[in-house]
């Protein structure tokens, strides 16, 4: 049996899904043991382009630079017996663990990659993961998954492997640039149902005339029709 306090991940549909908790969630996956170490990094999370006004003249840069959290750790699946409980996604756990050692790990790994790297059919991308274990809590993307098979059965099954896993924090750049109410950032919003552009213009630049120019750098045909899901520039306006 998976002890409460053993670290899990959960998959999510959408990075906003993760705010409301596990109700909204697709799976998730606790691990048979814990990591003996979880190793975290932080690197710049930043745009390379040099921005632009409106008007075509390169202005100084003053996008918000954020440090983006990574974390990696390793952890093992076993079938052999040394470990007391069987591995999460193990169908046969409630069998004679004869049974769970003669049919392998494919169930376990199969649930792993489905809360971690298989695309959903919804989005065509991978979920988003909630990663917890004690202090450490990170919402992001699974960006590496490794597994070493160490040991089989009989039968060729493997029943020992070695999981390696990295995760990425996710910025939503939209949520977070909106905190900042400053005409000189270049922001990239993606269209929302009941958006428009001089309501876009008045939230980023405090004043919708600005509707038109925006248009026209976008190469939008008409300001009036936005498409949902469609991402726009909205870079800095020399005033």
């Amino acid at each position: 049996m998976l002890s409460f306090f053993n670290l899990s991940i959960t998959a999510f549909e959408t990075y906003e899904d993760i705010a409301w908790g596990y109700f909204w969630s697709i799976d998730s996956y606790q691990l048979q043991i814990n990591p003996s170490s979880v190793s975290c990094s932080y690197g710049k999370n930043e745009a390379d382009d040099e921005p632009a006004s409106a008007n075509g003249g390169a202005i100084p840069q003053k996008s918000p630079t954020y440090f983006k959290e990574t974390v990696s750790f390793k952890f093992t699946l076993d079938l052999t017996g040394v470990i007391p409980s069987v591995p999460d996604g193990d169908w046969y756990w409630m069998l004679p663990s004869e049974i769970s050692y003669f049919m392998g790990l494919d169930d376990s790994i199969e649930k792993l990659k489905g809360v971690t790297i298989y695309p959903l059919r919804a989005t065509h991308a991978p979920p988003f993961v909630h990663l917890v274990w004690g202090d450490i809590s990170l919402k992001g993307v699974v960006t590496d998954l490794g597994i070493e098979y160490t040991y089989f059965n009989s039968t060729g099954s493997a029943v020992r492997a070695e999981i390696s896993i990295t995760i990425d924090e996710f910025i939503n750049r939209d949520v977070e640039e909106s905190k900042y109410q400053s005409p000189d950032i270049t922001r990239i919003p993606t269209i929302k149902s009941g958006d428009t552009l001089p309501a876009l213009c008045k939230e980023f630049y405090s004043d919708k005339k600005y509707y038109m120019k925006i248009a026209e750098i976008n190469g939008l045909p008409s300001f009036r029709r936005l498409k949902l899901g469609e991402r726009l520039l909205f870079p800095p306006l020399e005033k």
